[in-house]
């Protein structure tokens, strides 16, 4: 049957005819643009030579939507699409006269259908042409952004409703375009920089993956300071994609920690081809396999279910929680307006975040501010409760303060003694002489509040004490369980084991047991002058030097004084000069000899990662 009668009849009928698949698919969505619903490509049958046997088209209405069973909830909830619309429509190939005849066909909707004046709003209406997504980089390139360069083309087809497709199919658009072309010549830059930062530091990695077609989709790189700040504060690290780079739309994952003075450090970046669990077991097992396989404690994201999936692959070991941060967003984007109307939602939500230790209290006051506001039906908050674990008094709070400059911290740890307030008091002095100036500041915070606290009660069960901690004028009570064993302490308030330093309550105890200076199994070695003591080696057990220039300035220094002295005597005659002049002519040839077999090594020593990498 003609293609172009079947399109003046408009109603399609059992046994038409078409002369390829796309025919048929063209002539459906013709139908379903003066109807008033979507069409959505659905079941795919092929035989062994890849020729499509049969090809299912459904509303995009049909089906249900499926409800998620995991630990870890999505970002957000949409409103459902899919109501199980059966409107369909199902061609197969006659190999005798190798056209494609509608099968079956079902023409009612379980719903409203669209308006005409809305028909352009429809997903399978919508497509950037070629000739629209090379005005939108030209746009792009000459300074407008995505809203300016859909208003215009808006205004020169007349309307918004004439241009074809949306502003985020525009920024879908643009996107795609430009992760596809993402070839070897257009990432020659960035992976021209790789190269160089390979032949001046070895210890650079960097691992490139591509896909069948033999196209770059995910990069990632770490340099050797950040394998050094890895294997001194990697314990506990922070995975975060929110960043997005302007033109590119690509997620940057970015790995980052915290050093001994409480600043933020950066462990490896991945420039991400997408979100998917695919991309982020490569991300992660790329990362493992550049820092020699070591794994963190603990390791902090946002509420993205893809990438606890992930985590939970090439990660099992290591602790999953959600950094506050996202966390405090989201509920912002949920409840925003109760901090209009002056509800104690927001600090109810708070204390629930920050202040209970026990169980008991948590789950006390969730439940009151789940009443109070009528929120027993509230998805996010019913899937965040859920997995209360993950996110309740967190390591990372410490990580809000503010970033100074390392170098500047490390300058000032040596130059300045720290001030000791009561300075015969022999465990301040032992942690002014331990901690770095930032973590003796908060050591001595707390080892003042123990001075403020009073022993409550005391009860001895043989070589357990457990003491009922207060302070003076008031507040919550804590219990202190100390072994006369083996001399450990160990506290309600969990502060310890959050922050990785004593609590005043514990310190009281310690004071009253007679115990005057930090118990070593106390002191983690993270937050001492010493954390970057000791060699750090890359996997392929090379010493990681974090500046090679530096390095190469001080062997400089060390040449310079004896070469001078040498050419200073040897210039006294003419025969110790041209002595003098063929030797170093000759150790000079060697020299460049040396680097450039040096240079050559990091090429060869390059191989195919087991993530699908190189580095």
């Amino acid at each position: 049957m003609d293609c172009s009668k079947l399109a003046e009849d408009g109603t399609p009928e059992l046994g038409m005819e078409f002369n390829s698949e796309e025919d048929a698919y063209q002539f459906y969505n013709k139908y379903a643009f003066k109807m008033g619903f979507s069409v959505r490509k659905d079941y795919l049958n092929k035989d062994k030579d890849g020729m499509i046997m049969s090809r299912r088209y459904s509303c995009c209405k049909e089906g249900v939507k499926r409800k998620y069973e995991g630990d870890v909830m999505p970002k957000r909830t949409r409103a459902p699409t899919k109501i199980g619309c059966g409107a369909k429509m199902v061609i197969v190939l006659f190999r005798g006269t190798m056209k494609y005849h509608v099968h079956d066909l079902v023409l009612e909707h379980n719903h409203e259908l669209h308006i005409a004046q809305c028909a352009h709003m429809m997903p399978s209406q919508r497509k950037v042409s070629e000739t629209q997504g090379f005005q939108a980089e030209i746009s792009e390139d000459a300074g407008l952004s995505l809203k300016q360069s859909h208003e215009l083309m808006g205004k020169e087809a007349g309307g918004m409703g004439n241009v074809g497709y949306t502003r985020e199919d525009l920024k879908r658009y643009l996107r795609t375009r430009r992760e596809r072309s993402l070839k070897y010549g257009e990432a020659g830059s960035m992976l021209n920089y790789f190269q160089e930062q390979t032949l001046e530091n070895p210890s650079f990695f960097h691992a490139v993956q591509l896909d069948c077609e033999e196209q770059i989709t995910n990069i990632f790189w770490v340099d050797a300071g950040m394998l050094i700040d890895y294997k001194f504060f990697g314990d506990v690290v922070t995975f975060d994609t929110t960043y997005k780079t302007n033109k590119e739309y690509r997620p940057l994952g970015v790995f980052v920690g915290f050093n001994q003075h409480r600043q933020i450090v950066i462990f490896g970046a991945a420039l991400m081809y997408d979100e998917t669990i695919d991309s982020f077991k490569w991300v992660f097992g790329t990362f493992l396999e550049a820092m020699c396989g070591k794994r963190p404690s603990t390791i902090l994201t946002d509420q993205d279910h893809v990438m606890a999936a992930a985590l939970s692959v090439v990660m099992p070991e290591t602790f999953h929680g959600l950094c506050t941060f996202h966390i405090r967003r989201n509920f912002m984007k949920h409840f925003g307006n109760h901090y209009k109307e002056n509800s104690d939602l927001p600090y109810m939500f708070g204390a629930c975040m920050y202040e209970f230790e026990e169980v008991e209290q948590f789950n006390r006051v969730w439940e009151a501010m789940v009443k109070k506001h009528n929120l027993e039906n509230n998805e996010w908050l019913s899937g965040l409760y859920r997995i209360h674990d993950k996110w309740a008094r967190h390591f990372n709070r410490v990580v809000d303060e503010k970033k100074h400059n390392e170098l500047i911290a490390e300058y000032e740890m040596r130059q300045k003694l720290p001030m000791v307030g009561l300075r015969q008091t022999p465990m301040l002095v032992h942690a002014s002489e331990t901690y770095s100036p930032t973590v003796f500041v908060a050591f001595q915070n707390e080892y003042g509040e123990s001075t403020a606290m009073v022993i409550l009660r005391q009860q001895d069960a043989a070589m357990i004490v457990e003491f009922a901690v207060m302070r003076y004028n008031g507040g919550p009570e804590r219990i202190v369980v100390f072994n006369r064993n083996d001399l450990s302490v160990r506290c309600s308030c969990k502060k310890y084991e959050n922050e990785g330093i004593l609590c005043g309550h514990a310190l009281k105890v310690f004071d009253t047991v007679g115990i005057k200076i930090i118990p070593p199994e106390y002191i983690k070695r993270r937050w001492t002058k010493r954390a970057r003591a000791g060699d750090c080696f890359d996997r392929r057990r090379r010493e990681v030097v974090a500046d090679p220039k530096i390095m190469i300035s001080t062997r400089y220094r060390e040449l310079a004084p004896s070469m001078i002295k040498v050419a200073t005597r040897a210039a006294m005659s003419e025969d110790t000069s041209k002595v003098a002049i063929t030797i170093i002519s000759d150790l000079a040839k060697r020299v460049e000899l040396l680097l450039s077999e040096s240079e050559e090594q990091p090429l060869q020593n390059q191989k195919k990662s087991k993530y699908g990498g190189t580095g």
